[in-house]
Order: structure tokens, then sequence, then C-alpha cells
């Protein structure tokens, strides 16, 4: 048994043994900023705006979901949550490889050099960022998870275009013993089962000083089957006959997951106060977590085995204080992840020697043994990324009673990225193989660094006691900068070590034959955010907000492709905050138009395959999103929230080749002088339209307490390519509808629940894409990143 699996275990057996003695002078832990407080029903407080607020008070859009209600939604994982935020979407890889989206602007990609997110992603006071994969972050005592809609390019800045993404962790408290310990065990249909082992302790340790730690334990069974191919299949040019007899098995995308956290909480004296905090995580899984529709449902057929690992933690230091009446923070945290995913590339060989069976050369006669022999060109694709995260920031707040209310900061973070991406094809001749990098037909490494400098600041102004104007301006530079190489062996094209820098062999670590990639972007300018503000009576707010956001420039690797500038976007927006009949009953939402311009998209040439970023014009999303909560009686809630969202670019996308456009390639349909994606194409990854509804019961028969809920989820259609032709040759996601039901019972500090999510097994799709080239392999490649098939849960806890 690992170490980390051995410190988890070891929090909850403390807890359990902790429980008996002490649980009896212990009050349910008090609400502070920290642990999402409720002063009244719908009351809760967020610091969406970097100061403690009613999120009734806050002219934003945003959604809370609280300590209580992620334990009632049962909230483990990063999919559990965003079916509950409906501005927010998402495509999905496998744990810890979605990319996130708000209001349909989804303009993704999973380059090493690729452009920034457009959502920020927040762990506590540190932007945890990453292109292609959000950090999957297990859910278990924390405080709130916040949703913010529109940019938030004042208080956030980079990658915080189209929103903000912020998950928020419960801090020590000095006033009481508290904890909890929670068991599930689980099932998954057509699957195999798991559990998960989970427990928090907040320990006093003196009247000025607190320790608070996490632990949990996590394993989710497989349900993607391995099948055999069909025998007898040959490579064309080397006769190689196919065959994935000794991989085949049942349920083999299993998740192991293990990690926690520990803070420390120390007040310094009655106004200075500091937090340091440190948690981790390691996520490990096997096989894919796509199935091949030509194969069977949630069937495929893969020739190498496949695994994912993901390992993050961070550590993080808090100080707050009083400078006379004024607030003064500093937040500063390091973050580091290291992931390794190793995937079957073997259609993508299997296909395209099929498709170039006339002309070999091109591509079957390039994979050959050190006998000269002709081999089988299957590749397995690795990519390993350490990825590290510096941030600071420095802030200062006037009182939040004052007439005039300001808060103003300086920030700094520099982010590096190491990334090694190889394709190697077992038993390749060392004269093919990438110089220094034997069986690697290809290889794609690069170091790219990322810093960013903010100074910024908000002020809000009462010009009546009812009406209240906000403004504030963020100057920001960045500084980019990507080292390393990309291609193939020099006897095979012209791309890759033909292309290294005269004297650079070797200069950049004994894993690269080359530097043929050594470029900088850099940039500066300033975003704003405008809002007013209007109490028309109690409980009834409304507010117009013009804010901007941004994404900074950057480099392609292809030294003959030109850099992309930052993408701007502008926000329009109106939104009400009300609350009716005594706060039985409350209704937010907003309508919004954004328009991008100088969008960054990632487009790949018709010629050379090489995928760059590229600032392609205009684009804009307008749309409508709200949220309905009624109490009609005593433990009866009733919750809607839902967001359309109309997001489509607003000018011709060409075809592009040699780092142009040219709308005069025809497309892969053979229609001549077509575009790649006319104006009013909708953007890919973002449905239209998304709804979560829960309808929660509570009660009381005896001396127990009970509780009945179901929740039901909508989503539209989703497009899986801002390119027409590659979009209806791969198929549209196509709409669903789910439903989770739960129920449960406790008495004093113990509780039970049964929950059964996904109901009705629906084979919803998180995503679709191919596994080559859609216009050359066919609909046979296509494959689906299913929605978890029903799962079922029982779980028991207890608090103290």
């Amino acid at each position: 048994m690992s170490k980390g699996k051995i410190w988890a275990g070891h929090v909850s057996i403390i807890a359990l043994a902790a429980a008996e003695p002490l649980h009896a002078q212990v009050a349910d832990q008090p609400a502070s900023e920290g642990s999402a407080a409720l002063d009244a029903p719908g009351e809760i407080v967020v610091t969406a705006q970097k100061r403690s607020e009613k999120l009734q008070d806050v002219p934003l859009s945003i959604v809370a979901l609280t300590t209580e209600a992620l334990a009632e939604r049962n909230v483990r994982t990063f999919n559990d949550y965003a079916k509950f935020l409906p501005s927010l979407s998402y495509t999905s890889y496998g744990p810890g490889q979605a990319e996130v989206y708000f209001r349909g602007l989804s303009n993704g990609n999973r380059l090493s050099t690729g452009s920034l997110p457009t959502v920020g992603v927040y762990l506590d006071e540190q932007p945890v960022t990453t292109i292609g994969s959000t950090v999957d972050v297990h859910i278990y005592d924390i405080a709130r998870v916040e949703a913010l809609s529109g940019p938030q390019g004042t208080l956030f800045g980079a990658s915080s275009e189209a929103g903000t993404l912020r998950i928020i962790t419960n801090k020590p408290d000095t006033k009481a013993f508290s904890g909890s310990v929670d068991l599930t065990a689980n099932t998954v249909a057509h699957g195999k089962a798991g559990g998960i082992a989970e427990s928090y302790l907040n320990i006093p340790l003196s009247s000025r000083v607190a320790l608070r730690v996490v632990g949990f334990y996590q394993y989710d069974g497989g349900y993607i089957d391995n099948v055999r191919a069909p025998q007898g299949v040959t490579y064309p040019t080397s006769g190689v006959v196919r065959d994935n007899a000794a991989l085949v098995g049942k349920d083999q995308n299993s998740i192991e997951a293990y990690g926690g956290r520990a803070a420390l909480k120390v007040d310094l004296d009655d106004n200075w106060t500091a937090t340091a905090g440190l948690m981790g995580q390691r996520q490990t899984s096997n096989g894919t977590f796509a199935f091949k529709p030509s194969v069977g449902d949630l069937k495929t057929t893969r020739f190498f085995p496949e695994a994912q690992k993901d390992e993050w933690y961070q550590a993080s230091l808090a100080i707050e204080g009083k400078l006379g009446s004024f607030d003064l923070t500093y937040a500063g945290a390091w973050f580091e992840r290291k992931a390794a995913y190793t995937s079957d590339y073997s259609d993508y060989a299997y296909l395209y020697d099929s498709y170039y069976a006339s002309s070999p050369d091109y591509f079957g006669n390039n994979f050959r043994n050190n006998a000269g022999d002709l081999i089988n060109p299957a590749q397995i694709v690795s990519q390993d990324e350490r990825f590290t995260k510096q941030s600071h920031e420095l802030r200062i707040a006037s009182p939040s009673t004052d007439r005039l209310r300001i808060v103003a900061g300086l920030f700094y973070q520099r982010q590096t990225n190491n990334w090694r991406n190889l394709y190697t094809v077992p038993n390749l001749a060392d004269a093919q193989s990438v110089t220094g990098l034997p069986g690697v037909n290809y290889a794609n490494i690069q170091l790219r660094t990322d810093r960013d400098y903010a100074a910024f600041a908000e002020a809000a102004f009462d010009i009546v006691p009812t009406l209240t104007l906000t403004g504030g301006l963020r100057a920001y530079k960045y500084d980019n900068d990507v080292i390393g190489f990309f291609g193939f062996n020099g006897t095979r094209s012209a791309v890759g070590e033909a292309l290294c820098f005269p004297g650079t062999i070797g200069s950049y670590g004994t894993q690269r034959p080359c530097d043929n990639i050594n470029a900088k972007a850099t940039g500066s300018g300033v975003r704003h955010k405008l809002n007013l503000s209007w109490k028309a009576a109690p409980g009834k707010l409304l507010y117009a907000t013009w804010s901007t956001g941004f994404r900074p420039g950057g480099i392609n690797r292809r030294p003959t492709a030109p850099a992309y500038a930052v993408e701007q976007l502008t926000n329009y927006e109106i939104g009400w905050k009300t609350s009716w009949l005594g706060g039985k009953v409350l209704f937010n939402g907003a309508l919004f138009l954004e328009k991008l311009s100088q969008a960054q998209f990632a487009v790949t040439s018709d010629q050379n395959g090489i995928t760059d970023i590229v600032n392609a014009g205009r684009a804009r999303s307008k749309g409508i999103e709200a949220d309905l909560t009624v109490r009609p009686a005593q433990g009866l809630s009733f919750q809607v929230s839902g967001t359309y969202a109309d997001a489509v670019i607003t000018t011709d996308l060409c075809r592009y080749t040699n780092a142009a456009f040219d709308c005069t390639i025809p497309s892969a349909s053979g229609n001549p002088n077509s575009l790649r994606a006319p104006a009013g194409t909708r953007f890919a990854g973002s449905p239209r339209f998304k709804l979560s509804g829960l309808v929660r019961y509570e009660f009381t028969l005896g001396k127990f307490d009970y509780f009945l809920q179901a929740a039901a989820f909508h989503q539209s259609s989703v497009s899986p390519s801002l390119d027409v032709d590659e979009a209806r040759l791969i198929g549209f996601q196509p709409s669903y509808s789910t439903v989770d039901i739960s129920a449960g019972i406790s008495r004093d500090t113990w509780s039970a629940s049964l929950t059964v999510e996904n109901l009705g097994d629906k084979r919803a799709q998180q995503s679709r894409t191919a596994t080559c080239a859609i216009s050359i392999c066919g609909p046979g490649s296509v494959v689906v990143y299913p929605l978890r098939p029903r799962f079922v849960s029982f779980r028991v806890g207890r608090r103290f």
C-alpha cells in the first residue's frame, strides 16, 4: 500500500476513534467566510467580489453550491457539480480531462502551445487553470463551489474571460471541535462495484490556533469493455495481422483516487490571522472512457494497454489583517501537477495505411526495423505533463459599510508547462526514430512559461442608499515563451530535425535532439467594468453591467506560423435578484450579449495537418440564464435553473493553409469555394440550452428525520467541431435528459442515504470525436465519451 493511501486511511481511523468521547461537546460548525454561511433562507455568503457579501446583494450572475447543497446532491467530482451549474458546459475525455466553458463560448484546445482557456478555475485564492484539463478536486468538506458567469477581467484577470469557477475549502475554526466520517458503497450498471471513505476533523489547539485535516480514498468500477477485433484484418503495406486478443477484458476503465488536505489557522492577535494550507490528490485509471458505436454499446477495440495518472498538490499561505479601518490580504500559493496518459493510436496507423495503400511511400514504407523489414505501424501515444504555478496577490479593501468602497491590489503569477508527447512504434529502426528517442516516430516536446502581471482596482459608490455605481479597471501585462522540438526524424520530413536552429543540437536537455521552437509573445492592456445596481425595494435588486475580459496572445509551434494576438470579450448584461413572500421564493436571472473580437481559434492546415492558433474574426453569444427557488412549506423546496446561450461566429472562417486563409479551397464534401465555417455557425462543445431541477422534501417521524429528493437534467444537442464538414461526419451529440433520485434517514449524529444517478441508464454523451482524421478514417473511427451509466450508491455517515 502506498504512503498516500496509508495517510488518507489514518485520517479516517483517527476521526472514528475520536467520535465517541467528543461528539457530545460539539455543536454544528458555525458560519464563517470559509464555510458558506447562511444568515437566512437563500442568503448565502460569497466572496465573488473579493469581500464577504450575501449572494442576493451581489450584482453579478453567480450560482453557489454550499456545503449543504453539495452534500444533498451527492457531489464528489467535477461531473457531479457541473450538471447543477446551467451556465457552465464542458467536454470531457476522462477524469481530470474536462474543458470548461461559460455561456457557450467554448473555443478550447488541447495544444501545448495553444491559447489559454476562456474560464479561470480557482482553488481557494489561487488560479489553477490549465489547458484542456480542469483539475478534478475531490469534493468533501468544501465550503462552496461558485460559478461566476461573464467576464471577470477586473478582479480575476487572464483566463477569466468568459467566467470563473471557484472551489473554496472550509477553513479551520477555533471555536469548536467538529468532524465527520462517511463511508459509501456503490455500483455502476454494466460494470463493477466501488466505494469511498472520507473524513474530516476540525481541532482547536487553543483559543487562537486551529487545525483542519481531511482525507479520502475512492475506487470507481469500470464499465467499458475491450472486445476482440475482427480477425484476419491486415495492414496492406506490411501484411501484419491486427489482433488484440491479449487485451480483451470487461470493465477496464476503473478509477482509484486518494488524497487530503491540512490547514492551520493562527490568530496572530485580534486583528491579524495567518492560514497555511497543504492539499494534494492522486488519481489513476485504466483503459479508455470512450466507446465505439460501430463496435457496440460501451464496447471498444484497443490494441495497446492504456492508463492515466494525475497527481497534484498545492501549498498556500493567506495573511489577513487590519490597517486602520482597511482590510489587507496577502494570498500566495504554489501548485504543481503531474499528469501522464498512455493511449492507443492503432486506428490511425491502420486506416492511414489502408487509405494510402496505393502510395505506400507516403505512410506504410516508413515503418521498418533495424533489419530493414516492414513492421506493424501501430502506434502508442504517451503524454507527460509537469505543470507548475506560483501566484501572489496583495489587496486592500475599505470598510464594506462606507458609502465609497474600494478593493485594489497587485497580482503576479508564473506558470510552466513541461510537455512531452511521443508517438512510439514498437521495434522501429533507430535510423527512423527521432534522434535520442528509440522507437519514437514523432515527438512533440516543449517547455512553455507564462508570466502575468496586473494591478487592479474596483470602487463602489452609493449615489443614494438604493442606487450604487461600481467601476473597475485592471491593467495587465503578459510575457510568454515556448522552447522545444516537434517533428519526425530528419530523414522523414522538412518539419522536425531539419528545422533545428544552427548550434542548438542538445542544447535543451538530453531528451531533445534540438530546439526548433524558440519564440516569445508579450503584450499589455487595460480591461474595465461598469455596473449600476438599484435596490428597487427590500429583496429586489436590479443591475446593468458593461464589462470586458481577455485572453493573452501567444506563439505557435511552427516557426513559419505567425503569433496570435490578445482575444477580447465585451459583455452587456441586465440582471435581477429578487426575493418574495418573506424569502420563500427567490428568482434571479440575467440577459446577456457578449461580443468576441480577435477570436482565437485552433485551425488545422489542409496541407500538413498541423494545428495553429489564429485570430479569425468575431463571434457573439446572447441569451438568458435564470434560477428559481421555492419553499412553499416547511421541509419542501423546489429549485429550477436554466441557461439559453446562442453562441455563434459572426465572420466566415475559411479553409486554412500555409498560415493563411483561402476560401477557394474545396471542402471535404467536394463543394468548391466552401467555407470551413460560415458566419452563424455554432461554437463546438456547448449546448444552446441546459436545464436542471430539484425537488426535496424533509420530514420527521418519531425520532428520525427523513428526506426524499429527485433531480432532473436536460441538455440540447452539441456540435463536435466548428468545422461544418467535420461536424457532419462525426455527428452531433444528441440532446438528453436524465434523472437522479435519493432518499435518506438520520438521527442525532448518524445518517444514511441511498442515491440512484442516471436512473434511466441514458447513454448521454459528454463528448464525441474521432480517433483520426474523420475524412480519411470514416465513421468507424468515431468514439463517444458517455455520461456514467446508472450509478447506485449507499452512504453512511456520522458527524461529531
